[in-house]
């Protein structure tokens, strides 16, 4: 809650704006501004969502949290169907994904040139 606080003052305080200024902005009474960079009240998600808009960064980066990768094996299918994989919006069979990880896996071998890396 603290980090969030301190988040929104130095996110208001690079684009020069008075807490009055960033309420008015983006729609806030002036007391809620104030409440949320003291730390005395918490931010409601759907404040959370119009800070990270006004201020350009993701909820995440408001909230000092690190972007988080999924490694997945595609040659490991017992671990990929717990994850619903897309192309144009539709699923991925199994049969699909074991076709993509094998033209994958040729590709490489190949190189940019198509000359074969051993």
């Amino acid at each position: 809650m603290e980090e969030l606080s301190s988040k929104i003052k130095q996110l208001r305080e690079e684009k020069g704006l008075s807490p009055e200024k960033l309420a008015e902005e983006i729609g806030f009474a002036k007391s809620t501004v104030w409440a949320y960079e003291s730390g005395k009240k918490q931010v409601s998600v759907s404040h959370l969502t119009r800070l990270a808009d006004y201020f350009e960064v993701t909820v995440d980066n408001l909230l000092n949290r690190e972007e988080r990768t999924i490694d997945l094996d595609l040659q490991n299918l017992t671990n990929i169907m717990d994850y619903n994989l897309l192309l144009d919006n539709k699923p991925l069979n199994p049969d699909e994904i074991a076709e993509a990880a094998s033209y994958i896996k040729v590709k490489r071998r190949m190189g940019s040139y198509g000359i074969v890396n051993s």
